[in-house]
């Protein structure tokens, strides 16, 4: 249960924090689902979608972060999101020459992005934005252990599997830095009610 303190500032209970991990695996779960039922041609177009949505994502955090650290490991998220949308292309146009992927409709970071209006001025955006990073990374990861085992082509099998390995290490960074700052939010937020406890207790004395 979430308590909310005078100033509306909201403190996060460690089941509630539990639960929206669980929320980004079940919402995984469930566009996996949806994308094994299409056929290659269009999984494959997915697959470049998302890794321009990737890249977009961590140019947006490479561009607003201001620690210098962080600043180049997005960068380096950069250029291997755009190493992968090179690959995933060049296999999609070697197995279906003369087409072009395909726009499928699932939901974009940048259409998030617009929706939401981030501007990176506050915790609780630079967290909201790692939670839809642990969400890309994690279904890229499944999605390409998908195409590993669903594709005939050894060749294929390999580049498929390294590149969900790059996104498994993406997650894992992703998630880290999400728990840092989720930590650091809280312990600010607690400071807050502890210094509302302590006016409520001084006006009614």
């Amino acid at each position: 249960m979430k308590k909310i303190t005078k100033r509306g500032a909201i403190m996060e209970s460690p089941l509630e924090v539990f639960m929206k991990k669980a929320e980004i695996e079940e919402k995984v779960r469930e566009i996996l689902k949806q994308i094994t039922k299409m056929p290659l041609r269009d999984v494959l177009s997915y697959v470049v979608k998302g890794e321009g949505d990737s890249t977009s994502l961590y140019t947006f955090l490479y561009e607003n972060i201001p620690s210098d650290y962080y600043k180049e490991r997005f960068k380096e998220f950069i250029e291997t999101e755009k190493s992968h949308e090179q690959k995933v292309t060049e296999i999609f146009k070697t197995l279906y020459p003369g087409e072009e992927p395909k726009d499928v409709p699932f939901e974009s970071w940048t259409e998030i992005f617009k929706e939401r209006e981030f501007k990176l001025k506050t915790a609780r955006e630079y967290l909201d934005i790692l939670e839809i990073a642990m969400e890309y990374e994690k279904l890229a990861e499944e999605v390409y252990l998908y195409l590993e085992k669903n594709i005939g082509i050894p060749e294929y099998k390999q580049i498929f599997l390294e590149l969900a390995n790059d996104e498994r290490d993406h997650y894992n960074f992703v998630l880290k830095e999400y728990e840092f700052y989720r930590k650091i939010k809280a312990e600010q937020e607690f400071q807050e009610l502890i210094k509302e406890l302590m006016r409520d207790k001084k006006e009614k004395g």
